[in-house]
């Protein structure tokens, strides 16, 4: 291992994680291993603003920077406020974990004296150490390519699970949106989203395995962004089967405080998934037969959770036309959520 960094009291570190909420949260174990390893030293993130929410309530976070990934290409005004901006925060290092261009060269043109990238990018250029890893092999898990920067740091304790913390006020929030519902007692959170982030399992599949549930005497809610709630409530209609949903009615922090209040959560290879886990519920995770999309690089990191992928060894589909995962059945899922239910935290 080579050498750490020498860093002093009071210095002042920054994690850059600006892509998707799943993303994020799978960097959360590596910031707060910093924090461990450095409590003498402010820990800062740099995420988006969709996805940044999560980090709030996090005492092991002393700062969030918020960004706007879509003013970052084009923008001047923008990217020179946040360039001002973050000079002005006078980081001593940054660890760029998502090393896009046009980030990447705001950080070299902060003048942060010590900027962490990977190597083998054009804008790798714009860092000063490098680490040399390829993530394109798919042959470990996210998390665990963001441990590999620790390199640079003293040795020290190690976080190994991402952990979200909701506020009283959105637990609130949550139970007066599942009230509204119709859920008492306990339930399972149905997710059929992925984001386009990848393949998914279909929503009328989630319909069935919302109403074999039912059957079975569980309570379900589908949760999702409200245009996917339009299109739940066209296929449940289509399908002649009556759900349960509170798409469109959660931010994202009282989504969290929701899944935090659920028993199970079924859901894609998606942000909410791990938001789910970070919060201590026990997830049922549907991933494609593709190395890139598979559970050995994006599962879920809990105590108990369970993963199906499609019966197919290897996925050749096109992007967006799965077919493979139609392979995962309905009863197939319905026993793992069973199964789930049974366990004990």
């Amino acid at each position: 291992m080579s050498s750490s960094l020498d860093l002093r009291a009071g210095d002042k570190i920054l994690i850059s994680r600006t892509d998707r909420l799943g993303d994020l949260i799978l960097a959360l174990p590596f910031a707060e291993t910093i924090k461990a390893r450095y409590p003498e030293c402010r820990v800062d993130i740099m995420a988006s603003l969709y996805a940044s929410p999560i980090v709030e309530n996090n005492s092991n976070i002393d700062g969030i920077v918020r960004v706007l990934n879509k003013q970052l290409g084009g923008d001047r005004l923008y990217k020179r406020d946040l360039l001002q901006k973050t000079r002005q925060a006078n980081y001593r290092v940054v660890v760029v974990l998502y090393p896009g261009r046009h980030i990447s060269q705001l950080f070299y043109k902060a003048n942060i004296p010590i900027r962490i990238g990977t190597a083998g990018r054009f804008h790798s250029v714009f860092f000063n150490h490098h680490l040399f890893h390829s993530r394109k092999s798919n042959r470990k898990h996210e998390c665990e390519y963001n441990f590999d920067f620790l390199k640079f740091f003293r040795e020290g304790p190690t976080i190994n699970r991402p952990t979200v913390y909701p506020r009283e006020k959105e637990f609130q929030n949550a139970r007066r949106i599942l009230e509204k519902s119709g859920v008492e007692g306990k339930f399972v959170v149905l997710h059929p989203g992925s984001g386009g982030s990848a393949e998914r399992w279909p929503i009328e599949r989630f319909i069935e395995l919302h109403y074999a549930l039912e059957q079975e005497g569980v309570q379900v809610v589908i949760s999702g962004s409200e245009p996917e709630g339009t299109v739940i409530d066209e296929i449940s209609k289509r399908m002649g089967i009556t759900v349960r949903k509170i798409a469109g009615e959660t931010d994202l922090r009282t989504l969290a405080a929701t899944l935090s209040l659920a028993e199970v959560v079924v859901a894609n290879s998606t942000g909410p998934l791990h938001l789910a886990v970070a919060v201590g519920t026990k997830v049922l995770g549907l991933y494609p037969g593709k190395a890139v999309m598979s559970p050995a690089r994006w599962g879920p990191l809990g105590k108990h959770d369970r993963v199906l992928v499609p019966t197919s060894s290897e996925c050749k589909c096109p992007p967006n036309q799965c077919d493979c995962m139609m392979t995962i059945t309905v009863d197939r899922a319905a026993k793992q959520v069973t199964d789930l239910l049974k366990l004990e935290d």
